[in-house]
């Protein structure tokens, strides 16, 4: 907890390197941002917890020293906030981890590794000829540890597991194999608020973020399917925690205004980043090959870039 003193020492960095500003409920301050220079005072600064986002641009971190450096602020300011907060700092999303539940996968869970033995039943060749449709080779059967079920409530359909960090299974993604169906997906009732595949990540290479397991499938390297067009809280915690340098952001052709908005997010946030936009319908219809070329052509995506893409609508 902050003594009144700290709490002014504080105040005053802000106002000396945002300009001076308002008070607000719960021990914030509003602010001009530095980043979109909006003519109101849309930069929230809350001096209990660090948080800090700008509900224009939607720059926002968790440490106010964090804003400081992005800022080129004099060490020595720096090193006051330190003295103050320490190497700590208040969760500002309480999100929501609720109680783990302990997630398994269907008891019906049968790896397409493993030739079923005697007759073998239709599900099996049905559920191998359709992820071999989508692009998936038995290396990524392997990797990703991909099966089926034939029985149960998840009969008829392609199973994806993801792990945690610790390889415990957080999530999994059970597809139908037959066009007709009308629920395609029939997931787990667990939060979405997981880093999919998160056991393969490297926080230290460049990450990509597309949409959906078999997106991430096809891209093949440090990617994160984000189950949608909204990333977790979790993940986007991740990122921020690890530092992350460059992302990569692969959305589908009808989720380009949310990825610009991430391009946004991220470029204020100072992480390289590049938003592709897809050739074909998604990440998956595209294939690797195409992904692989299309992100060596894509430049890192700069404020010009995302007014000029606003503008023509995409």
């Amino acid at each position: 907890m902050l003594s009144h003193h700290e709490k002014q020492e504080v105040i005053n960095i802000l106002n000396d390197v945002l300009g001076v500003g308002t008070p607000m409920k719960n021990d914030e301050q509003a602010h001009h941002c530095p980043f979109c220079h909006h003519h109101k005072k849309k930069l929230q600064v809350n001096l209990k917890t660090q948080y800090w986002h700008c509900w224009v641009c939607d720059a926002k971190g968790r440490k106010i020293q964090r804003l400081l450096k992005r800022l080129h602020v004099d060490s020595r300011k720096q090193k006051k906030l330190f003295e103050i907060y320490g190497d700590d700092y208040v969760v500002y999303n309480k999100d929501t981890v609720d109680e783990r539940v302990e997630l398994r996968l269907p008891s019906e869970f049968k790896s397409l590794l493993k030739v079923p033995t005697g007759k073998v039943k239709p599900v099996y060749r049905k559920a191998l000829k359709y992820v071999e449709e989508r692009g998936i080779t038995k290396e990524d059967i392997t990797r990703y540890n991909i099966g089926y079920c034939d029985t149960g409530m998840y009969s008829n359909r392609i199973i994806i597991p993801s792990y945690d960090l610790d390889n415990r299974l957080n999530y999994f993604i059970a597809r139908s194999i037959h066009a007709e169906e009308k629920f395609k997906y029939k997931n787990p009732p667990v939060s979405k608020n997981v880093i999919m595949f998160e056991n393969q990540i490297n926080w230290n290479e460049p990450i990509t973020l597309v949409e959906g397991a078999f997106d991430a499938i096809a891209v093949k390297r440090n990617v994160i399917p984000i189950l949608g067009k909204f990333i977790p809280n979790k993940l986007n915690n991740a990122i921020f925690k690890n530092e992350v340098k460059s992302i990569n952001i692969l959305l589908d052709e009808d989720a380009q205004q949310q990825a610009l908005r991430y391009t946004m997010q991220f470029s204020n946030q100072g992480i390289s980043t590049k938003n592709i936009i897809p050739t074909d319908k998604d990440a998956s219809e595209m294939g690797f090959s195409k992904i692989n070329s299309k992100l060596k052509k894509t430049e890192e995506t700069d404020f010009g870039d995302i007014i000029s893409q606003k503008l023509k609508g995409i």
